[in-house]
């Protein structure tokens, strides 16, 4: 092969081989990067291109009381459960997006109390909630939250009756504490299923000269919307 050739083959190689290479590099440059296995969410992970984030759940939960306090109740396999149980539904909305994964918004429910050793009350509670976006594991989002409020009963549990004596206090106006984890599923990402410690306390005397009161665990199904 001569020089001339040579030249020829070279120059209209150059021609096909940069605007191939362009190609694959635009290619490159617009293909989503590939999310990691486990990370920590800073924004909803299971959002379509140009969807908007949820802002409003409903959430179904039942559960039972325990004799136990806070501390005791949340070993929820080995907690001392009672024959006396709780179950709702409350409505949830996210106001304020905080950065870096939290949100702030609020709470508001209604229970029906009962069981073998209690009267039948109701329960009616609201409260700010505090919420990260959550762990992702793959295909799985846990997400911790914390409510935080007031609650009002319109009868006593014999729970919180004996504490009542206790602490010569008055459990029907108090505070409400509620602790959560949830978790979705990427296939289904409007539900979560829900645990809750549902915890009433006077707040060390802050509201009606109460201190410990009444806690239960509770599972719940969550509809986002």
């Amino acid at each position: 092969m001569n020089f001339k050739a040579f030249k020829q083959i070279a120059y209209f190689s150059t021609l096909v081989l940069i605007p191939l290479n362009n190609a694959l590099a635009a290619d490159v440059s617009t293909k989503p990067k590939a999310e990691p296995f486990v990370y920590f969410a800073t924004s909803d992970p299971f959002l379509k291109p140009g969807q908007q984030p949820t802002k409003n759940d409903v959430t179904l939960f039942g559960g039972a009381f325990t004799t136990d306090t806070a501390g005791g109740a949340l070993r929820v396999f080995t907690t001392d459960y009672t024959s006396n149980y709780i179950i709702g539904a409350t409505y949830g909305r996210d106001v304020f997006d905080l950065g870096a994964g939290f949100l702030l918004g609020g709470v508001a429910g209604a229970a029906i109390r009962f069981g073998e050793d209690d009267d039948t009350s109701a329960e009616v509670w609201a409260g700010a909630r505090l919420k990260h976006q959550g762990l992702v594991i793959g295909d799985l989002l846990i997400s911790p939250a914390f409510t935080a409020g007031l609650s009002a009963v319109t009868g006593k549990t014999e729970i919180e009756k004996g504490r009542e004596e206790r602490y010569d206090g008055n459990a029907t106006f108090i505070g409400f504490l509620g602790p959560e984890l949830s978790f979705r599923w990427r296939g289904e990402p409007n539900l979560e299923l829900t645990w809750q410690l549902h915890h009433r306390s006077g707040g060390g005397g802050t509201f009606g000269d109460m201190g410990e009161t009444s806690n239960a665990n509770t599972i719940g199904i969550r509809y986002r919307f």
